[in-house]
């Protein structure tokens, strides 16, 4: 009998959450609407829309524009002017700190600088509790995530970054992050992974099979399936900038050679241009850019001409391998390598074609992404409420990693 009550509640609370994902994804969706995507009785759907009013989730706004005859149906939207997650978007020398209402809107942000800080760990919590005290008044507050660049080691309590600044030993505790946010349930994820999460909810994408690639000082990717992150937002899943592009190349401090974010990722700009016998202009502590090679490619330079296609061959042959493993329709650029522009992407569609399984690699469309890098916070957002968020049993000592 109690295994029967069981079950009734979690079909109860798992249709609950099925019908307020409707109503988040298609504002004004009535009712009838989502009784008939559900394949449940309206008289069901009106029950749980009654709940989530009553908590406080949902707004009927009335009689919506119809062409049915007779009464028109009534349009629900999520009550974003009362619901928000707060997004720690931790960079190497800065955080940004942001208010996603329950629409996915971004209503406001605002940066911290982590540069030199003795304890940076210490310095988020602070920033997030003067955040959170001046910015989350009146509202509710459904959960809280931390966007890293760096694999979440749930197993071990590490965060693993070679982009933050060095703390205990490289990594950061997970349980000493949880001390710092406290009383609300918090998301720890990879920044990849939100990046590609938000090309999902967010971007003009046909395809629910695709790789995301993401570009910076190194390089980062995170799958998806029918829509679903493959090995969830940890990162610990794959680690493509650590595929090797030439088994006998340049030494890597992962212990591998040849890695694939020592060839294109932006950190390995100035070993790149002493080569390709290209001259580094920059002064004393100043980084070369993508954008330095880019104007050199432009200006016709015929060694900064080869080092582009020697980039783009070993971004091919990875993406190749990729493909011929995971069979994706599409593969997303982002990060930092969009500034590497169509000349770069018209030699990368161009190596691709010369290598990999044949069948697999046409079925393949590489395009840099259309969305811009607040996408990485509104995928964050999106994530957690998809995910995690419950409406019965969430409370502030909760933790979820990736």
């Amino acid at each position: 009998m109690e295994m029967k009550k069981y079950n009734q509640i979690l079909i109860k609370n798992n249709n609950k959450k099925q019908v307020y994902q409707l109503i988040e994804d298609i504002p004004g969706i009535s009712r009838t609407q989502i009784a008939d995507q559900m394949k449940v009785s309206k008289t069901t759907v009106s029950a749980l829309v009654d709940e989530l009013m009553q908590e406080g989730y949902v707004v009927d706004e009335g009689a919506s524009v119809s062409n049915r005859q007779g009464r028109k149906p009534n349009s629900l939207t999520v009550n974003s002017r009362d619901n928000v997650v707060i997004v720690l978007n931790w960079h190497k020398d800065s955080l940004e700190i942001g208010l996603v209402d329950s629409a996915m809107n971004i209503t406001m942000c605002r940066e911290y600088d982590m540069r030199n800080k003795a304890d940076a760990l210490a310095e988020l919590g602070a920033c997030f509790e003067s955040f959170q005290e001046s910015q989350c008044v009146g509202v509710k507050v459904m959960g809280v995530c931390v966007i890293v660049p760096g694999m979440i080691d749930e197993r071990h309590d590490k965060i693993i970054s070679v982009v933050l600044p060095a703390g205990e030993q490289g990594s950061y505790r997970i349980s000493r992050l949880r001390e710092m946010i406290k009383g609300y349930p918090l998301a720890i994820l990879n920044d990849t992974a939100c990046f590609a999460y938000a090309e999902n909810a967010f971007g003009n994408l046909e395809s629910k099979n695709y790789i995301y690639i993401n570009i910076n000082d190194g390089v980062g990717a995170a799958l998806l399936h029918g829509g679903v992150l493959l090995g969830g937002a940890s990162g610990m899943s794959t680690q493509f900038g650590h595929v090797s592009v030439d088994r006998n190349g340049y030494p890597c401090m992962c212990g591998n050679r040849g890695c694939l974010e020592n060839q294109i990722g932006e950190l390995a700009l100035p070993r790149l241009f002493e080569e390709f016998g290209l001259e580094n202009r920059k002064i004393a502590g100043e980084k070369l850019l993508f954008k330095d090679l880019v104007a050199l490619v432009k200006a016709g330079d015929a060694k900064a001409e080869a080092l582009m296609a020697a980039m783009a061959e070993d971004l091919a042959y990875a993406l190749c391998n990729a493909a011929s493993l995971f069979h994706p329709e599409a593969v997303i650029i982002g990060g930092i390598g969009r500034k590497l522009g169509d000349t770069f992407l018209a030699m990368l569609k161009e190596k691709m074609g010369q290598m990999g399984f044949r069948q697999f690699v046409s079925d393949v469309d590489t395009e840099y992404t259309t969305l811009g890098e607040a996408s990485v916070v509104r995928g964050a957002a999106k994530y957690y409420i998809n995910q995690y968020f419950r409406f019965n049993d969430m409370d502030g000592s909760q933790l979820f990693c990736g």
